[in-house]
């Protein structure tokens, strides 16, 4: 069961701002029955549907469910110019949702040909986008596309995609798969995460034993970014969570936690603190940076433990 745009002339159906896994799963089904609705944007790549392909069609207009932008505050600020400090003209973004991403959009005002090749993009894309900031001019894969697999966000940025030719939409195998990923030179990508332990892993799916989210693609375009010439991968988060009662940056991953990236491939961590390059360092220069990066209330037993691990003084440059 699947939603779809009215079918143009030729018969042609678009998946609008759901492509991801719904035209594989379309095509692969004994049966497909499709809601053909008005409001789903006519979204142009990799991403229609033929009448002849559908079981049954079920004509029925109601709005799409959006996404309000999220509150960005001081830290959220903070993160997105230190994010926006790695990020240089010409390069290829992939980011996600929520206030973090929009932090980091709202800090690239001053950077040119900038392009998009992620996962999903919401409203804070298209201010630069209109702007002429994010042009995909010099993307070296769908040069002048802005490429997705599925959008999330409100009336703004329906509209915008609506028929508009410079969003090339795409199924996840491929807008996912590192190797296409790393076709785009200067990948930069940019998740968040739930904890990174002191050697660098990264659980972005559960609390302990709770599983909180899927995977999603934040490995994919880690590794994408890493492939990519010139590319750079970036964790970015907050120092805490829970109205600053628990820090994010912690000895040991809570009990049960999903380890979603491994630590050989983290490269940049970013919080409100500043940015920690872990790339190629020894575990204890991860950790010496990591606990740079930790909320100053964290530091004292972040530090407790790294002096009990690797059995050593904190070094003098510690703040």
């Amino acid at each position: 069961m699947i939603m779809v745009s009215p079918p143009d002339e030729e018969g042609n159906c678009s998946l609008g701002v759901s492509v991801d896994y719904t035209i594989s799963g379309s095509l692969a089904a004994g049966r497909v029955i499709a809601q053909v609705n008005r409001h789903m944007p006519r979204c142009h790549g990799d991403c229609f549907l033929h009448v002849t392909d559908l079981t049954a069609i079920v004509e029925h207009d109601q709005p799409l469910i959006e996404l309000q932008p999220a509150v960005i505050g001081e830290t959220e600020r903070a993160i997105g110019e230190y994010c926006a400090s790695l990020i240089h003209d010409g390069d290829c973004l992939q980011l996600g949702i929520g206030a973090l991403p929009d932090a980091v959009l709202n800090c690239l005002g001053c950077k040119n040909d900038l392009g998009l090749h992620t996962e999903m993009f919401s409203d804070g894309a298209v201010d630069l986008i209109r702007a002429g900031n994010i042009n995909g001019r010099r993307k070296t894969l769908h040069t002048g596309k802005h490429v997705a697999t599925f959008l999330m966000g409100t009336r703004k940025l329906y509209d915008f995609v609506n028929d508009n030719p410079s969003i090339y939409m795409a199924p996840v195998d491929y807008v996912n798969n590192p190797l296409i990923i790393a076709q785009n030179d200067n990948l930069v990508s940019i998740n968040s995460c739930v904890q990174i332990d002191l050697s660098g892993q990264v659980c972005s799916e559960s609390v302990g034993l709770r599983q909180i989210s899927a995977v999603g693609g934040q490995v994919d375009f880690i590794r994408g970014a890493a492939l990519s010439r010139g590319g750079r991968s970036i964790i970015a988060i907050s120092s805490t969570a829970s109205g600053g009662r628990l820090s994010k940056i912690v000895p040991v991953l809570d009990e049960g936690a999903a380890v979603t990236t491994n630590r050989m491939d983290v490269e940049y961590i970013v919080t409100e603190y500043g940015i920690a390059d872990l790339k190629g360092k020894s575990l204890r220069e991860r950790a010496r940076a990591l606990i740079q990066m930790a909320h100053p209330s964290f530091r004292d037993e972040l530090w407790a433990e790294y002096e009990r691990r690797f059995r050593e003084h904190r070094p003098a440059i510690a703040v």
